[in-house]
């Protein structure tokens, strides 16, 4: 009796060794499995943290970047008007120059002197760049003027330009405008002169520096 007991001890002890040393192993692969899920949600939760930070950044950037560029469209635009604005005017300085030079490049008397070619251009810079034509703006009993400064040159000399033009009730016309050579024999010649006759009844006083038409 007692050898049939310790036969079936033994043969439950090699039948229970195998169950357990399995379920052992189940229990370790079951506790990788878990710890390898952790470790994904991890690095998935750190994927999509970087993911949003990278966006954001994108996006500020995009944003700098938009509103550096509508700053800039605007500016040009500005600055579009205003020589749009300054050329399609109907009395301004480029509008009032190129008259001017027009009438003194027609005048017979400036072509005998200068020769033919006449071309005007402005102050020139030390560097002999020829800067923009200078003028001065002023008002008068309501009316906007300016005086205007540029020079003539043709084949032959160079001259100076003097110029007032105001506006009129019918636009603008010149108070004045001469032409003086630069060189012998430095003769003025008067292109026109309405100081005494539009521009009479103003009160003003005519300038001394410009010689009037007799």
């Amino acid at each position: 009796m007692l050898l049939v007991s310790r036969e079936l001890c033994r043969k439950c002890v090699a039948l229970r060794l195998p169950v357990g040393h399995t379920w052992n192993v189940r229990t370790l692969s079951l506790s990788q499995h878990v710890s390898r899920n952790k470790s994904i949600s991890k690095d998935v939760k750190s994927q999509q943290d970087g993911g949003f930070t990278h966006k954001a950044r994108e996006a500020t950037r995009t944003t700098t970047y938009t509103a550096v560029i509508l700053v800039g469209i605007g500016v040009t635009g500005l600055m579009i008007y205003t020589v749009c604005k300054e050329l399609l005017s109907s009395f301004s300085p480029q509008t009032v120059y190129g008259a001017a030079l027009e009438k003194c490049s027609a005048h017979p008397r400036v072509v005998d002197f200068l020769g033919d070619s006449i071309k005007g251009y402005g102050e020139e810079s030390r560097r002999g760049r020829r800067q923009h034509v200078s003028h001065m703006g002023y008002e008068v009993e309501g009316c906007k003027g300016y005086r205007i400064k540029f020079h003539l040159k043709g084949q032959r000399r160079t001259a100076t330009v003097n110029l007032d033009a105001r506006q009129t009730a019918n636009g603008w016309d010149f108070r004045y405008l001469y032409v003086q050579l630069d060189s012998y024999p430095y003769e003025v010649i008067v292109i026109e002169d309405n100081r005494e006759t539009v521009f009479g009844s103003s009160g003003e006083a005519p300038d001394s520096s410009v010689p009037l038409h007799s």
